[in-house]
Protein backbone atom coordinates (compact mmCIF):
# COMPACT_ATOMS: atom_id res chain seq x y z
CA UNK A 1 0.00 0.00 0.00
CA UNK A 2 2.96 2.31 0.69
CA UNK A 3 4.51 2.04 -2.61
CA UNK A 4 0.78 2.58 -3.94
CA UNK A 5 0.86 5.76 -2.28
CA UNK A 6 4.52 6.85 -3.60
CA UNK A 7 3.53 6.64 -6.60
CA UNK A 8 0.66 7.84 -7.01
CA UNK A 9 2.17 11.30 -5.33
CA UNK A 10 4.93 10.93 -7.91
CA UNK A 11 2.46 10.82 -10.33
CA UNK A 12 0.76 13.62 -9.21
CA UNK A 13 3.59 16.15 -8.74
CA UNK A 14 4.88 15.09 -12.38
CA UNK A 15 1.07 15.87 -14.20
CA UNK A 16 1.62 19.00 -11.85
CA UNK A 17 4.90 20.58 -13.32
CA UNK A 18 3.71 19.45 -16.83
CA UNK A 19 0.73 21.61 -16.51
CA UNK A 20 2.18 24.49 -14.98
CA UNK A 21 5.52 24.32 -17.62
CA UNK A 22 3.01 24.29 -20.34
CA UNK A 23 3.10 28.08 -19.59
CA UNK A 24 6.17 28.17 -21.59
CA UNK A 25 4.56 26.48 -24.73
CA UNK A 26 1.01 28.37 -24.31
CA UNK A 27 0.62 31.34 -26.96
CA UNK A 28 -1.47 33.53 -24.57
CA UNK A 29 -0.98 36.46 -23.12
CA UNK A 30 0.50 36.36 -20.19
CA UNK A 31 -2.28 37.64 -17.83
CA UNK A 32 -4.88 34.80 -19.24
CA UNK A 33 -2.01 32.23 -19.23
CA UNK A 34 -1.56 33.40 -15.05
CA UNK A 35 -5.37 32.26 -14.75
CA UNK A 36 -5.35 29.28 -16.87
CA UNK A 37 -2.06 27.85 -15.05
CA UNK A 38 -3.08 28.65 -11.54
CA UNK A 39 -6.34 27.18 -12.10
CA UNK A 40 -4.85 24.11 -12.99
CA UNK A 41 -2.18 24.16 -10.49
CA UNK A 42 -4.68 24.46 -7.39
CA UNK A 43 -7.11 22.12 -9.09
CA UNK A 44 -3.96 19.62 -8.64
CA UNK A 45 -3.10 20.94 -5.33
CA UNK A 46 -6.82 20.08 -4.69
CA UNK A 47 -6.50 16.31 -6.13
CA UNK A 48 -3.34 15.59 -4.53
CA UNK A 49 -4.58 15.90 -0.91
CA UNK A 50 -7.77 14.31 -1.56
CA UNK A 51 -6.53 11.48 -3.60
CA UNK A 52 -3.21 11.28 -1.60
CA UNK A 53 -2.88 13.17 1.50
CA UNK A 54 -1.55 16.10 2.94
CA UNK A 55 2.28 15.18 2.77
CA UNK A 56 2.10 14.57 -0.87
CA UNK A 57 0.06 18.07 -1.12
CA UNK A 58 2.86 19.92 0.88
CA UNK A 59 6.08 18.44 -1.42
CA UNK A 60 3.83 19.66 -4.01
CA UNK A 61 3.26 23.19 -2.58
CA UNK A 62 7.19 23.27 -2.28
CA UNK A 63 7.89 22.27 -5.50
CA UNK A 64 5.63 24.27 -7.57
CA UNK A 65 7.04 27.96 -6.80
CA UNK A 66 10.44 26.50 -7.31
CA UNK A 67 9.61 25.50 -10.88
CA UNK A 68 7.34 28.59 -11.29
CA UNK A 69 10.73 30.65 -10.50
CA UNK A 70 12.91 28.63 -12.73
CA UNK A 71 9.98 29.72 -15.41
CA UNK A 72 10.52 33.65 -14.78
CA UNK A 73 7.02 33.50 -13.13
CA UNK A 74 8.42 34.57 -10.11
CA UNK A 75 10.46 37.22 -10.46
CA UNK A 76 12.37 37.06 -6.87
CA UNK A 77 13.64 34.47 -5.33
CA UNK A 78 11.94 35.48 -1.83
CA UNK A 79 8.46 34.94 -3.07
CA UNK A 80 9.21 31.66 -3.24
CA UNK A 81 8.56 30.82 0.53
CA UNK A 82 5.69 32.97 0.13
CA UNK A 83 3.82 31.02 -2.72
CA UNK A 84 5.19 27.67 -0.93
CA UNK A 85 3.63 28.99 2.06
CA UNK A 86 0.19 29.77 0.64
CA UNK A 87 -0.20 26.61 -1.16
CA UNK A 88 0.52 24.50 2.11
CA UNK A 89 -2.30 26.52 3.67
CA UNK A 90 -4.59 25.99 0.78
CA UNK A 91 -3.82 22.44 0.73
CA UNK A 92 -4.13 22.86 4.63
CA UNK A 93 -7.37 24.33 4.54
CA UNK A 94 -8.92 22.30 1.50
CA UNK A 95 -7.93 19.30 3.70
CA UNK A 96 -9.92 21.07 6.71
CA UNK A 97 -13.25 21.56 5.42
CA UNK A 98 -13.86 18.81 3.32
CA UNK A 99 -16.54 19.09 0.12
CA UNK A 100 -18.98 21.33 1.81
CA UNK A 101 -20.01 24.82 0.52
CA UNK A 102 -17.42 26.39 2.53
CA UNK A 103 -14.88 24.17 0.68
CA UNK A 104 -15.17 26.78 -2.28
CA UNK A 105 -14.31 29.75 -0.75
CA UNK A 106 -12.35 29.01 2.65
CA UNK A 107 -9.15 27.67 0.93
CA UNK A 108 -8.86 30.22 -1.41
CA UNK A 109 -9.17 33.17 0.76
CA UNK A 110 -7.15 31.48 2.80
CA UNK A 111 -4.09 30.97 0.00
CA UNK A 112 -4.79 34.84 -1.32
CA UNK A 113 -4.97 36.65 2.22
CA UNK A 114 -1.70 34.40 3.70
CA UNK A 115 -0.07 35.11 -0.29
CA UNK A 116 -0.53 38.73 -0.02
CA UNK A 117 0.07 39.62 3.85
CA UNK A 118 3.26 37.79 3.32
CA UNK A 119 4.06 39.15 0.40
CA UNK A 120 3.97 42.27 1.91
CA UNK A 121 6.30 41.45 4.35
CA UNK A 122 8.86 40.71 1.84
CA UNK A 123 8.58 43.72 -0.07
CA UNK A 124 9.16 46.06 3.39
CA UNK A 125 11.87 44.06 4.52
CA UNK A 126 13.63 44.43 0.45
CA UNK A 127 12.63 48.50 0.57
CA UNK A 128 11.29 48.15 -2.48
CA UNK A 129 10.05 51.82 -3.19
CA UNK A 130 9.08 51.48 -6.90
CA UNK A 131 4.82 51.76 -6.31
CA UNK A 132 4.14 50.16 -9.35
CA UNK A 133 6.18 46.97 -8.28
CA UNK A 134 4.72 46.89 -5.16
CA UNK A 135 1.56 46.98 -6.11
CA UNK A 136 1.75 44.26 -9.23
CA UNK A 137 3.56 41.55 -6.48
CA UNK A 138 0.69 42.38 -4.23
CA UNK A 139 -1.74 42.21 -6.80
CA UNK A 140 -0.52 38.84 -8.31
CA UNK A 141 -0.27 37.42 -4.71
CA UNK A 142 -4.00 38.53 -3.83
CA UNK A 143 -6.94 38.37 -6.39
CA UNK A 144 -5.43 36.05 -9.16
CA UNK A 145 -4.99 33.30 -6.18
CA UNK A 146 -8.81 33.52 -5.21
CA UNK A 147 -9.85 33.14 -8.74
CA UNK A 148 -7.53 30.60 -9.64
CA UNK A 149 -8.27 28.95 -6.09
CA UNK A 150 -12.16 29.24 -6.91
CA UNK A 151 -11.90 27.53 -10.16
CA UNK A 152 -9.37 25.05 -9.58
CA UNK A 153 -11.81 23.69 -6.75
CA UNK A 154 -14.61 23.71 -9.19
CA UNK A 155 -12.54 21.99 -11.40
CA UNK A 156 -11.20 19.72 -9.39
CA UNK A 157 -14.63 18.56 -8.06
CA UNK A 158 -15.44 17.75 -11.72
CA UNK A 159 -12.73 16.03 -12.94
CA UNK A 160 -13.33 13.77 -9.12
CA UNK A 161 -17.14 13.41 -10.77
CA UNK A 162 -15.74 11.60 -13.87
CA UNK A 163 -13.83 8.67 -11.82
Amino acid sequence: MKTKKLVLGALLVAIAVILQASRLVLPLPPLLTTFIIGTLVNMMLVLCVRLNGFTSATILSVLLPLFAYMQGQLLLPLLIPVVALGNILFALAVNAVGRGSLSYLLPPAVKALSMCATAYVVITVLGIESVAVRQGILFAMSVPQLVTGVTGIICANKLEKMF
